[in-house]
């Protein structure tokens, strides 16, 4: 910039030089010296403004360098945020598809057992539907023994009123002989009295088969009670053994984890994460064995929404002297309520544990009731 105003300055001075040597002639030179001085003189005034102008655009300048320099910054420590918010994100991501995977294999497995109880529930009302057409069954059948009971003791009191008439005819008949009314008395008496026992042994039978059908009705009933029971017990139990199959006597991590699932009925364990999740309401029972790793000590916490319930501690002071895996365990019976959940957590002073392929370590739960 300051090149080209000196540049300038030059080229109107040597313009105006020419000019006035043009336009003069030789006795006139005086003066053209003298109009010569004072432009130069505007000209350096001119020069001193352009540069002092100068100065003030390049203080300008250099304040939109340095503002644009701290933007510059700014924009810098803004996308290290950024990157960090998305790496958060990232992370976040992940925990959420394991947390989706989790959810899928326990969706899986509610969509099995809920099979299982459909199929159970069509085999109990099967066996409900039978059981009613046997009820149904044997009462057509007491409704029909009932019946003809009633009409053989209706026939046979029609057969005695047949026979009284009988008899009073032949009594009248045979009034007149009084030696033969004590015979007719006694026959009349013991055809009553064969009548009136067929007829009690008659109302004996039939109470007796009134009471074989109360029976059998009280049978059914139980029986249906307790397929009902039964099934209810079934989709109520939880239980679940888990073991490691490895050792690691390095381990300082916080949730110790049995992946190897030993049994496991219902629904609650996770093998992935090592946490039990109460699927519903009830006391449950939880059991842990572990064994130190060698030459050192460990203790776990049975943990309750992190609320440390019971500990578990092998201790070992011998020095090296002493070769030997000792051997820890716990029980403890906890209340919990739908979505309570249960694991096993390193202490904080514990390293390492031992286990092997037959499972040493384990990790045991169930729904007592």
């Amino acid at each position: 910039m300051r090149v080209v105003c000196i540049l300038v300055i030059f080229l109107s001075f040597s313009d105006a030089v020419s000019i006035t040597s043009f336009l003069t002639d030789g006795e006139n030179k005086t003066s053209t010296s003298l109009e010569s001085k004072k432009l130069e003189c505007s000209d350096l005034g001119i020069l001193r403004q352009m540069i002092n102008q100068e100065t003030v655009i390049r203080l300008t300048l250099v304040k939109n360098v340095h503002a644009l320099i701290n933007d510059f910054n700014l924009m810098k420590q803004s996308l290290a945020s950024s990157e960090a918010t998305v790496t958060e994100l990232q992370r976040t991501i992940e925990v959420l598809n394991l947390t989706v995977n989790s959810l899928q294999q326990t969706n899986r497995k509610l969509q099995y057992n809920s099979r299982i109880s459909e199929a159970k529930t069509k085999e109990l009302e099967t066996k409900l539907q039978t059981v009613n057409d046997n009820v149904n069954i044997i009462q057509e059948d007491s409704d029909k023994k009932r019946q003809e009971f009633f009409n053989k003791t209706n026939s046979v009191l029609d057969d005695i009123k047949i026979e009284v008439r009988y008899l009073s005819v032949t009594l009248l008949d045979f009034k007149e002989c009084s030696d033969s009314q004590a015979e007719i008395r006694r026959t009349f008496t013991e055809i009553l009295n064969k009548t009136v026992a067929k007829h009690e042994t008659l109302l004996k039978r039939s109470a007796y088969e009134q009471l074989k059908l109360s029976s059998a009705v009280a049978l059914l009933d139980a029986a249906y009670r307790n397929l009902s029971k039964s099934n209810c017990d079934t989709i109520n139990h939880h239980a679940f053994t888990a073991g490691i199959s490895s050792d690691n006597s390095g381990w300082r991590g916080d949730t110790l984890m049995f992946p190897v699932v030993i049994y496991s009925e219902g629904t609650g364990y996770n093998s992935s994460t090592g946490i039990f999740t109460a699927p519903t309401s009830g006391t449950y029972v939880f059991y842990v064995s572990v064994q130190s790793a060698y030459q050192k000590f460990i203790r776990l916490n049975i943990v309750l929404n992190e609320s440390t319930k019971v500990q578990v501690m092998t201790w070992y002071n011998s020095g090296s002297s002493v070769e030997i895996h000792q051997t820890g365990t716990n029980l403890v019976i906890l209340p919990l309520r739908t979505g309570d959940r249960v694991w096993v957590k390193r202490s904080v002073d514990s390293i390492g544990y031992h286990s092997n392929i037959n499972l040493a370590t384990t990790f045991s739960g169930f729904k007592l009731y």
